[in-house]
């Protein structure tokens, strides 16, 4: 019945909210959003089958005792659904949410406007200089694409372990080892493997760049150690603001304590939202930690980037602490720094420019100016 919307690459959500209601879409066009189709599921038996193939087909089990399944299809949709009425007084519900074939690139943002070029450069440097970044954001605000977005720009020789409840980052590195939490086999914990266990045994494997695909308890205790001891390390978690994601990191299940927030060095906001009569994503603000003293409930910390809404643009705020600290650790002047990100957002112009929007294409332009800088740079130039 679905089979259509599933081959559509334009569709991101497919839900269906119960027994003889319409089937919802929400389109990639933002001026479209959610759109109602005139698909219905007016049998309960024919729904609660469906519900149970789809389980099926993510490997999970449902039933009348266990309603509720989180899982992904073999094509990488995500699946969450919950069968029959004793939860769920309409009916027996699915929401599947897809991923584009080809992950989306930096080149793509830019055109999509969530970021511009100052923006991807900055995160750029600090990805390569070995910052730890935490992407911060509602629901199917674009957490989990700038996510791989930033992984990116990771260089080709460094060993990446990426950890996910269900498997959505995807990278072109070789030398990357994906790792998948598994739900207990049976009843009770038997069989389980979580994001906290996962982590613990990455750290064995002397990875250079961490990268978890949401942090929500106990596993963020481990990254953030991480963090403190150097390691460069990328998560996304739900929180809109630094307020609410200060709530989050410090009260149950995380409780993290204040010293080992003030490892983290920069939180990027993003946050999708009507505006001008579409839907669009945005990075709304790019903050750096700075620290978190003992006595203060808000960590002191640096806008170097905001959003404006009015002129749908980004504005550079305070000067970066992030770059001032790169350039201490590798013996750079600021003027040299500064030099080297003007560069970067030259060539992420020139990609924008020459229609270089392609997964491959991108990252072979990235290794390249890792690899011959001066021949990109003329490449550009000429």
């Amino acid at each position: 019945k679905i089979e259509p919307l599933m081959q559509d690459d334009n569709i991101e959500d497919i839900s269906c909210d119960g027994v003889g209601l319409p089937v919802f879409v929400f389109h990639r066009d933002p001026r479209l959003g959610s759109i109602e189709t005139n698909i219905v599921f007016n049998d309960p038996e024919e729904l609660d089958s469906f519900i149970i193939k789809l389980a099926q087909l993510a490997g999970k089990s449902v039933s009348v005792a266990e309603p509720l399944v989180n899982g992904t299809l073999p094509d990488g949709t995500r699946l969450q659904a919950t069968l029959a009425t004793d939860i769920a007084r309409r009916g027996s519900n699915f929401t599947l949410r897809k991923f584009m074939k080809e992950p989306l690139t930096p080149i793509h943002l830019l055109r999509l406007g969530t970021v511009d070029e100052r923006v991807l450069a900055y995160i750029w440097m600090a990805v390569d200089y070995g910052r730890s970044i935490l992407i911060s954001g509602g629901t199917a605000s674009g957490k989990t694409t700038m996510l791989n977005v930033l992984s990116l720009f990771i260089r080709p020789e460094k060993k990446i372990i990426s950890i996910e409840d269900t498997a959505e980052i995807v990278l072109p590195h070789e030398h990357w080892v994906s790792m998948i939490a598994r739900v207990p086999i049976s009843t009770g914990k038997t069989g389980e493997i979580d994001l906290f266990q996962l982590l613990v045994e990455s750290l064995r494997q002397r990875p250079d760049y961490i990268i978890v695909g949401e942090v929500r308890g106990s596993e963020a205790y481990v990254l953030f150690q991480q963090m403190a001891t150097g390691h460069p390390s990328f998560a996304t978690i739900h929180a809109e603001n630094i307020d609410k994601l200060i709530d989050r990191l410090t009260t149950p299940p995380i409780s993290l304590p204040k010293g080992l927030i003030g490892s983290l060095d920069i939180v990027i906001f993003m946050q999708r939202m009507r505006y001008k009569d579409k839907f669009v994503r945005r990075i709304t603000e790019i903050d750096e930690i700075i620290g978190f003293p003992q006595d203060s409930e808000k960590p002191i910390y640096n806008k170097v980037f905001s959003w404006n809404p009015y002129k749908d643009s980004f504005e550079i705020g305070e000067c970066s602490v992030v770059l001032k600290k790169i350039a201490q650790s590798t013996g750079l002047s600021e003027k040299e720094i500064i030099e080297e990100f003007q560069r970067r957002v030259a060539i992420l112009k020139w990609m924008n420019e020459n229609n270089i929007v392609n997964f491959k294409d991108v990252y072979t332009i990235i290794n390249a100016y890792y690899a011959m800088p001066n021949r990109v740079l003329a490449l550009i130039s000429g």
